[in-house]
């Protein structure tokens, strides 16, 4: 199944987070837009304050988070939207309460959080669904990754790792997407790039490193309330991130060595052949010092310059003379 989203083409997922601000306009707004940008996925999340924030702990943001809820009926009207609109619509849980949520409207991938990544009782309880998972790694070290990845392999649950730097704005120093490569080796796995940095360069590289999954906040305006709206593209922006990581899909091609369709019409005019340096006699014997290399590949390659010192010539060559076989 994760075939189906991943491994074909890059899979590019619009973050739509909380932008949606709790309003099912603003949600249907966006997942509309996302699919007019060329988003292949577009992503929510899905908040139950109290299987999330401490009341106690942090009040204010507790309250806040019941601005940011959407109800199953919520999901499931945006989840036929998607469909209606040709772009697949999922989200993350942050407990089970919520993935169960998901599970029961038969959500296709699930997301887990990287704040979510040393929570094993949540991804072992998502990974028995079997449904393809997008692990983030923000905030992670090598061994924390390997213990959360090691359940979803353990039930055989389809995966993609996203390398993720959870600081908001990342700075490009911060990106560090070398560690793309790095996993992708490590755990025999796609990879894929969570980019909270500013601007479109660093998922173009992750795209030429390797990365088959590309995630980016979305907003419908950056200038809407909202904690996570100012870091997002909007609709403008987002179109250039589709249309410039398929571009770089596009150059870098296979791993295979060989002449391209287009370069062949070039190699005969760029080679050269064996030619003539100085005029040479008929019945001469050749020698290297009577040859040189020039365009076209016309006549004799290069390669066999050992097979004509020595041979007569049939008759006159004028210098600069592609040489032949029929001249020998």
């Amino acid at each position: 199944m994760a075939s189906k989203f991943f491994g074909h083409s890059v899979f590019v997922i619009a973050e739509a987070g909380i932008n949606h601000n709790g309003d099912m306009r603003i949600a249907k707004k966006m997942i509309k837009q996302a699919s007019r940008c060329g988003a292949d996925a577009i992503k929510f999340q899905t908040v139950i304050p109290d299987e999330l924030f401490s009341e106690y702990e942090n009040p204010d943001i507790y309250k806040m988070a019941k601005n940011w809820i959407l109800t199953k009926k919520d999901h499931i009207e945006l989840k036929k939207f998607a469909l209606k609109n040709n772009i697949v619509f999922f989200s993350t849980p942050f407990g089970r309460e919520s993935a169960k949520l998901l599970h029961e409207i038969n959500i296709p991938i699930f997301k887990i959080a990287s704040g979510e990544i040393t929570n094993h009782d949540l991804i072992t309880f998502i990974a028995k669904m079997k449904k393809p998972v997008i692990l983030s790694t923000g905030m992670s070290n090598i061994d924390e990754i390997s213990s959360a990845v090691g359940i979803l392999k353990k039930y055989n649950c389809p995966h993609v790792i996203l390398h993720c730097v959870s600081s908001y704005p990342t700075t490009n120093s911060d990106a560090n997407l070398s560690t793309i490569p790095f996993l992708k080796n490590l755990f025999n796995s796609p990879i894929g790039f969570s980019d909270h940095t500013v601007g479109l360069e660093a998922s173009m590289a992750a795209v030429s490193l390797g990365a088959s999954v590309i995630e980016k906040h979305f907003t419908l305006d950056k200038e809407m309330e909202g904690p996570d709206q100012k870091l997002s593209l909007n609709p403008t922006e987002f179109l250039q991130l589709t249309k410039s990581v398929h571009e770089i899909e596009k150059t870098l091609g296979s791993p295979k060595i060989y002449p391209v369709k287009s370069e062949l019409k070039f190699q005969k005019n760029m080679r050269k052949s064996i030619a003539a340096l100085v005029d040479i006699p008929k019945d001469s014997p050749i020698q290297r010092s009577m040859l040189t290399f020039l365009r076209p590949e016309r006549g004799i390659s290069p390669l066999m310059m050992e097979k004509i010192i020595g041979r007569k010539t049939k008759s006159f060559i004028k210098k600069g003379t592609i040489l032949k076989w029929n001249h020998f």
